[in-house]
């Protein structure tokens, strides 16, 4: 049996490590992905409306809360909450579907991607969320025994 197993306090740090990581990625992720669907969302409504400054404020403002939420996740995580796990998972796909299909729609747009969806749709997900799938999948912050499961 690995160490981390059968230490609570290895345990509590090693979790409280993956969540913080996780708050981490999914946050800079969202970002980036919720940018790029702001502004397209934004130029299919209304071309001429939003200016540049006023859509940096809304993606600002949604990232932080973002990052409240996620980070009150991660803390519901370390505690032991399955659903919190659950949604981290969930939250990892839907940025890294969202992000590819950012990716593939800028190349069958002009032929090639640009710079940024390449970079913070594609590759971006990739390095920093996919690589966490398996630690979520696998670890649990709280043993069985100590849940009462």
């Amino acid at each position: 049996m690995a160490t981390w197993k059968r230490d609570p306090v290895l345990r509590r740090r090693l979790s409280w490590l993956l969540a913080a990581i996780e708050v981490a990625a999914v946050t800079l992720n969202f970002y980036f992905v919720f940018a790029a669907y702001l502004r397209r969302v934004t130029l299919a409504v209304a071309p001429t409306l939003p200016s540049d400054r006023m859509l940096f404020v809304v993606v600002l403002v949604a990232t932080g809360l973002c990052l409240v939420g996620v980070a009150v996740q991660g803390f519901l995580y370390v505690r032991g909450r399955a659903w919190a796990r659950s949604a981290f998972l969930v939250e990892n796909g839907v940025l890294i579907v969202l992000g590819f299909l950012w990716f593939v729609h800028s190349i069958l747009g002009s032929g090639e991607p640009n710079i940024f969806s390449t970079w913070g749709g594609l590759l971006l997900p990739l390095v920093t969320l996919f690589p966490l799938l398996w630690p979520l999948m696998s670890f649990r912050p709280v043993a069985p025994a100590a849940r009462g499961g």
